[in-house]
């Protein structure tokens, strides 16, 4: 599994804060309207001074109906204010987790393939949905509470200042004391948050191979297996969890416990009038008094943040790691709009990442535009690893695949790959309807005619017709209410579409019934007409009309010929044929 490298929040933040640049012009409507509610913060305790030094009694009589319409109109105020704000902030949220989620969808479909091989879904579902919820909590929610409170912490002590710089001083004190006991906590809050995360991903991970593993789970009973495993993903979370919660918990007490330390410092200062100011008027101290117990909400709101802003941060550390892996090289700079269909292989060897033996070792051979050549041998042999390298999953370690003489590695993969059709046995279908499987990316999907017209020439449209929607009928997921020769002759309708000059077939007819297999090779027959073609094959009479068969043994060409040919060198073919036979 990928891990984050930790960064430092300030640089987290930096680089978070710049998925907020394109909505500046809300931003700073609602920050306006933030500096306005923090504004009209101390104008209250203004009003409670001179009612109390005035006694409740004013000679002016308009004061008797302005001052209680005016707190009216300042609660307006501050509600109007505070609505357009959270209104407008919501607004950027929402545009702001889109912008995030799409640009890693984005960067998930250019990942190389080992990338792949080295996280799960599960794990990748998890930074998308969970991640990037918590990273837009601390781009929102985060800095709307931080710059709103500390304007109004703000607004509140250049007020206290004005009535008494003297004890607004001694108040400040308090200051590096709380900001030393957060800093402390945040270490403990942020370590805690990754191992949640963590948590999450082994949970998804879990659901995940539940939801694929089904039959595998009921027929071997390990329904209970499965049971423990995802209660303990959840422990790990609850106990994580804990961990945050005991500092997050913690920090609003202790902070409360200072403020309200320095309260009655001020008040004992005040009451033995040893200072000089707020104690002059009952109103001046009541003033005082009023604005720093005010002071206490922003100080408690900026210190609740902190534990929101921490699992923020553990957030932004594993989607910006997602987000900065490296994508599948295109260095290529030419572009091939219909090739021919020459392939070459010369001396061409692999080896997977942290495997030791190549898979490949000076793989050579040619296939000219039309041929079909079938690639056999045991299983480990290298068949699956030659047709991953042609479409460049993998790039070669050593050697050279060339396309109509041009070396693949100069060709753009938009280009290579538009070139090139793929059957597998494992067939990929999506939970969409018929029409849109078989039309999925093609150039002449906006044609319903070029649709069933592959259909027919993929032996499929018969089935088609005889379902309830016909084309427009969904098919559920990976294909779940076809039958296995379906869903072969919906993939062979798909590449027949795409009417690419390269086909490669792995392992396509291995998994069906007689009855079935002779439908969907039907099918192939349709498909492999003028077309360069690889066929990956363990049953051996579907291949005995190649051009040219290659058999593979530990990465190496070990024989090469037709089928009647290596019947007669009686090698290693031969005895793989005998044994099926």
């Amino acid at each position: 599994m990928l891990n984050s490298v930790p960064q430092s929040s300030r640089a987290l933040y930096a680089r978070l804060l710049t998925y907020l640049k394109p909505y500046w012009k809300a931003f700073s409507l609602a920050l306006l309207g933030m500096v306005g509610t923090a504004a009209t913060e101390p104008i209250f305790p203004a009003i409670m001074k001179y009612l109390l030094d005035h006694g409740f009694q004013t000679e002016d009589k308009r004061l008797v109906w302005l001052i209680p319409l005016g707190m009216v109109t300042l609660f307006a105020v501050r509600g109007v204010l505070y609505f357009c704000t959270s209104y407008l902030m919501t607004w950027i949220s929402t545009r702001l987790i889109i912008d995030l989620r799409r640009e890693l969808f984005a960067k998930i479909i250019v990942l190389p393939m080992q990338s792949f091989h080295e996280q799960s879904a599960g794990n990748l579902i998890s930074r998308l949905i969970y991640d990037a919820d918590n990273v837009n909590q601390a781009a929102t929610n985060v800095l709307v509470t931080a710059v709103r409170e500390t304007l109004t912490a703000t607004a509140l002590l250049l007020y206290l200042l004005y009535l008494d710089w003297k004890l607004t001083l001694m108040t400040l004190a308090i200051g590096p004391l709380i900001a030393f006991i957060i800093k402390g906590f945040s270490r403990r809050i942020r370590a805690a948050s990754r191992a949640s995360f963590e948590a999450i991903r082994s949970m998804s991970h879990t659901i995940e191979e539940t939801a694929d593993a089904q039959k595998v789970i009921k027929i071997f009973g390990g329904k209970r297996q499965q049971i423990d495993r995802f209660f303990r993903d959840t422990e790990r979370f609850r106990r994580s969890m804990m961990r945050e919660a005991i500092p997050a918990s913690a920090l609003t007490p202790i902070t409360h416990l200072i403020a309200s330390i320095a309260v009655a410092s001020i008040t004992y200062l005040a009451l033995n009038q040893t200072t000089g100011q707020a104690s002059a008027s009952a109103g001046g101290f009541v003033s005082f008094i009023t604005s720093m117990l005010l002071l206490i909400s922003p100080i408690k709101q900026l210190t609740a943040i902190n534990p929101i802003l921490q699992r923020g941060l553990s957030a932004c550390e594993s989607v910006f790691h997602l987000l900065d892996q490296a994508e599948e090289m295109d260095h290529g700079h030419r572009e091939l709009a219909h090739a021919r269909g020459d392939i070459e292989f010369e001396n061409v060897s692999f080896c997977y990442p942290m495997v030791k033996r190549p898979a490949l070792d000076g793989i050579s051979f040619r296939v000219d535009a039309g041929q079909t050549v079938a690639l056999v041998g045991a299983s480990g042999g290298g068949k699956t690893t030659i047709s991953s390298l042609i479409p460049r999953f993998y790039r070669t370690t050593t050697g050279h695949i060339r396309i109509d003489g041009i070396d693949i590695n100069e060709l753009s993969l938009a280009s290579l790959r538009h070139n090139i059709a793929l059957v597998s046995q494992d067939i990929v279908l999506f939970n969409d309807t018929i029409e849109a499987n078989i039309a999925f990316g093609s150039p002449d999907a906006d044609s319903r005619d070029n649709v069933i017209a592959a259909a027919k020439a993929a032996n499929a449209w018969d089935f088609i017709q005889q379902l309830p929607k016909g084309l427009d009928t969904s098919i559920g997921k990976d294909g779940a209410k076809l039958s296995g020769g379906q869903r072969q002759r919906i993939a062979i309708a798909r590449a027949i579409l795409k009417n690419a000059p390269i086909l490669i077939l792995d392992e396509a007819t291995s998994a069906l019934d007689t009855e079935s297999e002779r439908q969907v090779q039907t099918a192939l027959t349709t498909l492999m007409k003028n077309r360069t073609t690889l066929v990956i094959a363990h049953r051996l009479s579907t291949i005995e009309h190649a051009d040219r068969i290659l058999v593979l043994d530990q990465g190496r060409i070990v024989e090469n010929g037709t089928h009647a040919q290596l019947l007669r060198a009686g090698g290693y073919y031969a005895s793989l044929n005998r044994l099926q036979t």
